[in-house]
């Protein structure tokens, strides 16, 4: 028998040393391809000037994203990155139907999480990024679902703690959760404390705190003072007798920024002796505020003080998540932590209770 004679080392047979270039060359092609994948994880961010301007430019980089991915499957079925390159796949087909409200996209993602959980190839150790890839899905088709809905999420959630008690993700399924309950207050609190307990990020426990902290206020007296960026001081205490809506926000937040159009329509709904709107902002300069207020002609009291979500009210109240709306009754009393939904008819609600 020939042999290929390899310096320091022994002796090997012609036919295996091919098989190990033949190896060494289709690893090399793996690599390759997969470079091609990864190289269009950097989103591009020029020429960005509207928000559909952002949905199109979104859009265009998923489909090439996507395309990536099913050449280098079809090309790669098996073997080195077939697991993440699925699991990028059904990512991208879930931010597909969210864009493109396309059913089919959730459809497609589902599948392949089916088959990733019952495929022998995937290894033990992936399952649970499976299983929670699929409850975050689930999470973002449904953000106001109904009861039905909430605990059919609910029982994939335990679910996920039975299967991999340990696995620290279960502490922020818990505090998502915990923001499907705002009114079951009581239900809501025992999940953020329950997310608590075995939590152990720093900002996830920042969060739960938050939650806890404004869950507190909740059916209180709320103590709300400052000094309005239109230079007049402003006390809750003084609305007595009104219904209060109190809207936090920021021009670099989108959504809250463009919920300001809603709550401009909202407050002209209603006479001055019944409701009374307040802003509190969260930009970090005044003339970004002060240009959208302007905007719009808003004029009730707005706070400021440049800090962010650092600021000083904005961390007395729990605040960690923009566009938020709250309701006070006539009493001063906080009635619910989350006016965004049926926001005219909550207000109408609370102006006609005795």
């Amino acid at each position: 028998m020939k042999y290929h004679t390899i310096k320091n080392k022994s002796p090997l047979p012609v036919a295996a040393t091919i098989l190990l270039l033949s190896a060494a060359i289709a690893f090399a092609d793996v690599e390759q391809d997969w470079q091609k994948v990864t190289a269009l994880d950097a989103a591009p961010t020029n020429g960005v000037k509207s928000r559909e301007d952002a949905r199109q430019l979104a859009l265009q980089h998923i489909e090439a994203q996507e395309k990536a991915l099913r050449i280098f499957l079809a090309q790669h079925p098996a073997g080195d990155h077939s697991f993440e390159a699925r699991m990028r796949l059904a990512h991208l087909l879930v931010i597909k139907g969210d864009l493109e409200s396309r059913p089919e996209a959730y459809a497609e993602a589902e599948r392949i999480y089916d088959a990733l959980e019952k495929q022998p190839s995937t290894p033990r150790e992936k399952l649970p990024d499976v299983a929670y890839a699929r409850i975050t899905m689930f999470m973002h088709r449904a953000p106001n679902p109904d009861s039905t809905t909430r605990d059919t999420l609910m029982a994939y959630v335990r679910k996920f703690q039975r299967d991999w008690p340990t696995d620290r993700r279960a502490a922020a399924l818990l505090a998502e959760m915990a923001t499907l309950y705002d009114t079951q207050p009581e239900k809501k609190r025992s999940l953020l404390n329950e997310a608590l307990a075995i939590a152990d990020n720093k900002e996830l426990r920042q969060r739960i705190d938050d939650d806890l902290k404004r869950l507190a206020m909740l059916g209180r007296p709320l103590a709300l003072k400052f000094d309005s960026v239109q230079g007049a001081p402003f006390d809750v205490a003084s609305c007595r007798g009104k219904v209060v809506l109190v809207y936090f926000f920021a021009g670099w937040s989108r959504p809250s920024a463009e919920g300001l159009v809603e709550v401009k329509r909202i407050a002209d709904l209603f006479p001055a002796g019944k409701l009374q709107v307040v802003g509190v902002s969260l930009d970090k300069t005044r003339e970004a505020l002060t240009g959208a207020i302007g905007k719009l002609g808003i004029n009730w009291p707005v706070a400021f003080d440049g800090e962010g979500w650092e600021g000083s009210l904005v961390r007395s109240l729990g605040i960690n998540a923009l566009p938020t709306a709250w309701l006070l009754d006539r009493r001063g009393n906080l009635r619910t932590l989350n006016a965004l939904n049926n926001t005219e008819a909550a207000i109408r609600t609370l102006i006609e209770e005795k």
